[in-house]
């Protein structure tokens, strides 16, 4: 009985996903125990050529217990041709150089996420129609030695030019004539 309850911690832990993008949740093996960090990756638009896109990158503890307080690491590998610009987010420390990742040692509690990171990186022209992977790991531990608890690959294809929605909006004039008695008639 026990067992299938932890299942459902993890299972119930939110997860927001974009439409037409894939996030996959990967929970841990030793999810019976303490903590149980979970991350998860979404973004809202798809990557072009010669353009910018942007991950939010979610950590979160599937539970049954606090993390202790000990330091959390995100790491992320990104392909030939994608550069991070930019990374952070509240309460993390991040870096882009000479590695992607970002730390922090605050408590997290069961069936909750950190506020999340955001990563803007750059992606070059040449990769126009091709389909590159992008990893993501979080991991416990510290201060030179964590252990890994959960990772994320993302697969994109990158897309040649920007597809745009556009609303038009038509404004229509229509000229009424009043009848010449119009000032003579009186409201009924």
């Amino acid at each position: 009985m026990q067992k299938s309850r932890r299942r459902l911690l993890v299972a119930s832990l939110p997860v927001v996903m974009a439409a037409g993008l894939s996030t996959v949740l990967v929970a841990p093996a030793h999810a019976d125990t303490g903590s149980s960090l979970t991350i998860a990756e979404s973004h809202q638009q798809a990557f072009v050529a010669g353009g910018t896109g942007t991950y939010t990158i979610t950590v979160g503890n599937a539970g049954p217990g606090a993390t202790d307080g000990a330091a959390t690491k995100v790491t992320g590998t990104l392909p030939t041709g994608v550069t991070a610009l930019a990374v952070g987010g509240s309460g993390w420390s991040c870096k882009t150089s000479p590695s992607l990742n970002c730390t922090r040692s605050d408590t997290l509690g069961a069936r909750q996420a950190y506020l999340p990171i955001t990563l803007t990186v750059g992606i070059s022209p040449s990769l126009a129609g091709k389909t590159v992977t992008s990893s993501f790991r979080v991991a416990r531990g510290g201060p030179t030695t964590f252990q890994d608890e959960g990772s994320i690959a993302v697969k994109d294809t990158i897309s040649q030019t920007q597809t745009q929605t556009q609303t038009q909006t038509q404004t229509q004039t229509v000229n009424v004539k009043c009848p010449s008695d119009h000032n003579k008639r009186s409201a009924v």
